[in-house]
Formats: structure tokens, C-alpha cells, sequence
């Protein structure tokens, strides 16, 4: 396998893209690991998981499909299939658009099939928020991000996206990916997520928003269905697969071109892992370029040295004197180069939904300012070593905050998930958690 960058981590693994030369196809590696006291347990989970979700990937084209699984130093490695698109979180913040009753039924309708496999094989997705939601060019939908996935019954590994995670206990069951689903529809209906809380008596409450009125068969629908996904605290029996008959007569009525109009959003864009990579090579290249070109500087000035030593000794005085000029010249310049390194933090992609919940007075230098400062409060030694870049999505109520930087050659990715606030407290937290990540490193 060849790779090709580092891809990002999240649940329980790491991620990288790589070609596999034999058969000219790209596909992902994730790393798990699985620690050497409880590997066998551990093991065992893992490939009961991935059982799981290769007979969900062999009933419904939605899932990716797992190659291979093998085993090395401690650690189990996943090869699955590679799959392209833009997520709905990305289509949404980067085209500032909202997608139509009728289109958010076909993106419903694919997840909806895929849950009702999900469940025939007993896995629970365990993380379905927009960013593991991706849309190809032929306007289908396919659920990505299976790192957070266990069987029913399970411990959870870790905590599902911000606002769309059920408030359950601690064992992964059939409803909380029921309950997110529910909760992509509100978003996608560009709603407010509902809100869990405790009444007098313990009791789990959900608010969710109010349908409004005048809706059209779709949108009733759509409606509809989030509040009872949201509502149950047990999955029904036969809930999904009604729900999907439901959608189907829906669909019917609809035109074919619904879904070409879904993949027209789609096609045309780069792929967003491919465009990162790209500026990754792009970054890393000038940074060799102007590593080589202070490297030939020294060279030179090496190769001059000798010669103005040579004019010393023969005792020209006007010589003597320009080669000295020259060579304190040509030194101090080499110095500057060497020692006034590129700026070690770059903000990159901001990209920020209207009417997001941010903090009073929040600009690109407001974060650029705080970033820096987590950074120096970490110590990080020599940071002129380093190059860091940030960036920032958000999409209305998520917010994903990022920093990636090089270190000695290995590439590390670093990413925050939260919900947008207007409290500068919040955000605060989450750059003081990215400066740990990184000083970890």
C-alpha cells in the first residue's frame, strides 16, 4: 500500500488514505488500537464490529465495504473502501443553501434502509451526524464512520456529535441512532435541535420545535417522522421499515429529476480530502523549496569564503576591502533567513453559517489571537520547527475547530467538535483542549 496522508482520528482509531498499486484503487486504513492487557477482549469486539458491518455493507450500497482486516504490533488494521463526496454538513455551510422538502426525503429515505440493515446485523452507527453523511455525484447517500460502531447491548466507545446524541446510559442501543436521525431531519429542516432535560420527578423530557402550518405532504412528513425518532426512548418494532414504506409512497410522486437535482450540488466540486491533501503538498513542497534555497545560500557563501581569504592574503587593499563588505554582507542576509522563520500559526479555511451562535466581537483575528495564546501557554519548545494550521466550520449549531502541524516530518491532525455558543467560555475550552492535543505531540 502507498499513502497518501494522513486522513484524521476519531472513535476509537486513526485514519489514513492509500493506494493499493496491485489493483489501482484507493481505500482508507484505520489503525485501532487495542492494548496489549486486554487485546483479546478487545480483538473479539473489534471483529464481531466489523462482521457486523460487512454484512450491512453486503445488504444496502450506503455502508462502505470492508476489504480486509489483519493484525500487527499490537494494533488491528481496517482496509475499506474509499468513498467520495461532500459531506451535508460542508454542502450546507460551504453553499449557504437549503436543500428542498422533496430532497431531504431521498437523503432521509437511503438512511432510513440502511438503519433497518443496521439493525438486521444488531450495529449500532453510534456517531450519524452530517459530517459522517456524505452525498456522491450521482446524488445517492452514503454513511461514513464506522470508528464509534458496536453491537447492541455493547458499552459505548465514545460520545456521539454534539446535539445529536441521545441522553441514555453508557450501553449503545437500536434508538440512539433512531434519536440522531431524528435530529439530521430537524437539522436539515434548518430547525432547532431538540433539547433534553429532567422534570420533577426524574423523567427525560424532550423539546423539540413546533411544525408549522401550511406544510406540504413532504414537509408533513419530514416533520412527522422527526418528532416520533426523537420521542421513544426504546425503538419500536418495525418503526424503521415503516417509516421507510413511508417515504417510498412519497417518493413516488415525486420527479426522477429530485435526486439528478441532489447530485447536480455535488458534481463539479473536488473532493474534500483530495483538495486537502493538495494544499498538504503544496504547503509541504514550498516548505522544502525554501529550506533548499537557504541550504544553497550557505553553500555559497562556503564556496566565496575561501576566495575572499585568497585576495586577503595577496594584500589588495581595494579588493581586501570589497570582499570583506561582500562577505559580512552575504552572512548577514544568510543569517536572517536562518533565523526569521515563516509564522508557525496560519488560519486557514474559515467558514461560518449565517446566524450562528458566536461570541460578541468574534473575528478572524479574536481566534487567530486565542489559538496563538494556547499554543504559547503549552510551552511548545522551538515552535519555529513546527507549522500549525487552523480552521473553522460551522453550519448553524455544530462547529467543528481543527489544527493540524507537522512535526519532524509526521503529519498530525487535531479536531474539536461543539456546539456554537455565544459564551467566549466555551470556545476558550475547546482551544485550551486543542493546545493539549497538540503540546502531546
Amino acid at each position: 500500500m502507498e499513502n497518501r496522508g494522513f486522513l484524521g482520528g476519531g472513535g476509537q482509531g486513526l485514519a489514513w488514505l492509500a493506494l493499493d498499486p496491485t489493483l489501482n484503487r484507493m481505500l482508507v486504513s484505520k489503525r485501532f488500537q487495542t492494548g496489549r492487557s486486554m487485546f483479546e477482549k478487545a480483538l473479539c469486539r473489534l471483529e464481531a464490529t466489523f462482521a457486523a458491518q460487512a454484512k450491512v455493507a453486503a445488504m444496502t450500497s450506503v455502508v462502505p465495504q470492508i476489504y480486509q482486516v489483519q493484525n500487527f504490533e499490537g494494533a488491528v488494521w481496517l482496509l475499506l473502501e474509499f468513498v467520495e463526496g461532500v459531506s451535508l454538513q460542508s454542502l450546507k455551510a460551504e453553499q449557504k443553501i437549503t436543500m428542498g422538502d422533496s430532497q431531504i426525503l431521498f437523503v432521509v429515505m437511503d438512511l432510513l434502509k440502511t438503519f433497518v440493515a443496521l439493525e438486521r446485523a444488531g450495529l449500532v452507527h453510534g456517531d450519524v451526524a452530517p459530517g459522517n453523511i456524505l452525498v456522491n455525484a450521482q446524488g445517492h447517500i452514503r454513511l461514513i464512520d464506522f470508528s464509534s460502531s458496536v453491537l447492541r447491548g455493547a458499552p459505548r466507545p465514545t460520545a456521539g456529535a454534539p446535539g445529536f446524541q441521545r441522553d441514555s446510559g453508557a450501553i449503545a442501543e437500536f434508538a440512539d441512532d433512531q434519536y440522531a436521525l431524528g435530529c439530521l431531519i430537524y437539522w436539515l429542516l434548518d430547525a432547532n435541535l431538540p433539547v433534553t432535560t429532567r422534570d420533577q420527578r426524574g423523567q427525560r423530557v424532550v423539546s423539540r420545535a413546533e411544525k408549522p402550518e401550511g406544510c406540504t405532504g413532504c414537509a408533513n412528513l419530514l416533520w412527522d417522522s422527526a418528532a416520533i425518532l426523537t420521542s421513544r426512548d426504546e425503538i419500536r418494532t418495525g418503526l424503521l421499515s415503516s417509516l421507510s414504506n413511508s417515504y417510498r409512497q412519497q417518493i413516488r410522486l415525486l420527479p426522477s429529476a429530485n435526486r439528478t437535482s441532489l447530485a447536480a450540488r455535488v458534481v463539479g466540486r473536488e473532493c474534500p480530502i483530495k483538495a486537502r491533501l493538495s494544499a498538504e503538498q503544496l504547503s509541504v513542497s514550498k516548505a522544502l523549496s525554501d529550506q533548499s534555497a537557504r541550504l544553497d545560500l550557505q553553500h555559497i557563501a562556503k564556496k566565496m569564503t575561501p576566495l575572499f581569504a585568497r585576495s586577503t592574503s595577496r594584500g589588495h587593499g581595494f579588493t581586501k576591502t570589497l570582499a570583506s563588505v561582500c562577505l559580512v554582507a552575504l552572512c548577514s542576509f544568510g543569517v536572517f533567513l536562518s533565523t526569521s522563520p515563516a509564522p508557525y500559526l496560519t488560519l486557514g479555511s474559515v467558514r461560518v453559517a449565517a446566524n450562528t451562535a458566536l461570541p460578541l466581537g468574534f473575528s478572524h483575528d479574536w481566534l487567530f489571537e486565542r489559538l496563538e495564546r494556547a499554543l504559547n501557554q503549552k510551552s511548545i519548545s522551538k515552535l519555529e520547527r513546527h507549522t500549525f494550521i487552523a480552521g473553522l466550520d460551522c453550519d448553524h449549531y455544530t462547529c467543528v475547530l481543527s489544527l493540524d502541524h507537522r512535526t519532524h516530518g509526521r503529519y498530525h491532525a487535531h479536531q474539536q467538535t461543539f456546539t456554537a455558543s455565544p459564551q467566549p467560555q466555551v470556545w476558550e475550552s475547546v482551544i485550551i483542549d486543542l493546545g493539549r492535543a497538540v503540546a502531546a505531540h
